[in-house]
């Protein structure tokens, strides 16, 4: 073999030495970036439910990244045999997270799937980046609040009450009565029968004056919905604040979603009533004006 053969040669194998190593190098940062079914060591998850997550019927996986490295978290999506889908995140955008901080990503609850124990486990699923690494995390996602078997049930009680009526708030008339105002609850029965609306109960913001304004008070309705019964209902509630107190009015989140007792199908529960938004600020503007705030 020639010289100029020879170094021709070298040429060849060192090119193709490189090639390999590069190979290699290439597959190890591929496998670096693979999916992984675990949680990133240091990272960990819990799903609660803030006060201002109650009317938007949504709910918050924290994501605690006690790692040295900004974790970035994108798609993520929660599944409970409780709900009737997958719970998605409301916001579809990357979620960065820095060491020792602790992030609420707010998702959508689905309805709920009614033929499963008000008792089951959630599971969260959700892409991640720390550095050079990357990866799709599955794990448990405990009820740090303990919050969705109670839900759960009533959630199912209002679909079983939906098949005997369309129950809500339909309207409100500031001032009326002397109080507040008188907020109107409809009853629009189908016919079907079988069910009771028995009780309203009062919220942290507005009870019924002498009527119920205990902690554990109850103001009766007694809106029968016997089988065959399709006239409408309406039943005309007198609203009282329990304190004039602009901080609580200003801050409130739940002073507008009533508890109603209910039987249905002889089973006695509980269903939360929400006031649309637009008669939620009807009511607090109500209130503001009977307390006299900025007079």
């Amino acid at each position: 073999m020639t010289g100029q053969a020879a170094t021709t040669q070298r040429r060849r194998l060192i090119g193709a030495g490189m090639l390999g190593a590069a190979l290699v190098l290439g597959l190890a940062a591929c496998a670096s970036a693979a999916p992984s079914e675990d949680l990133p060591d240091g990272v960990s998850v819990r799903l609660v439910q803030q006060r201002s997550d109650v009317a938007l019927h949504q709910a918050q996986v924290e994501i605690t990244n006690g790692t040295d490295s900004t974790l970035s978290v994108e798609a993520l999506s929660v599944s409970d045999p409780r709900f009737e889908s997958d719970a998605d995140r409301v916001l579809q955008r990357t979620s960065v997270i820095a060491p020792g901080s602790t992030v609420g990503i707010r998702i959508q609850l689905p309805g709920p799937a009614c033929d499963v124990p008000d008792e089951a486990a959630s599971t969260v699923e959700f892409s991640w980046h720390a550095g050079d690494r990357s990866g799709v995390a599955r794990a448990d996602l405990p009820d740090a609040l303990d919050f969705l078997p109670a839900m759960h049930e009533r959630e199912c009680v209002a679909d079983a009450l939906g098949d005997a009526a369309a129950v809500s708030f339909t309207s409100f008339e500031a001032g009326a009565g002397g109080g507040v105002g008188i907020l109107t609850l409809g009853a629009l029965p189908t016919g079907a029968g079988g069910a009771t609306i028995d009780a309203i109960r009062p919220t942290n913001l507005l009870g019924f004056g002498a009527a119920g304004t205990g902690a554990d008070a109850a103001l009766p309705l007694r809106v029968e919905l016997a089988a065959g019964d399709t006239v409408p209902r309406d039943v005309e509630i007198a609203l009282e604040p329990f304190r004039c107190d602009a901080h609580a009015v200003q801050e409130d989140k739940r002073g507008t979603i009533f508890t109603v007792d209910v039987t249905v199908g002889g089973e006695a529960g509980q269903i939360e009533l929400a006031a649309s938004p637009d008669m939620r600020a009807e009511i607090l503007n109500a209130v503001a004006a009977y307390c006299g705030f900025g007079s």
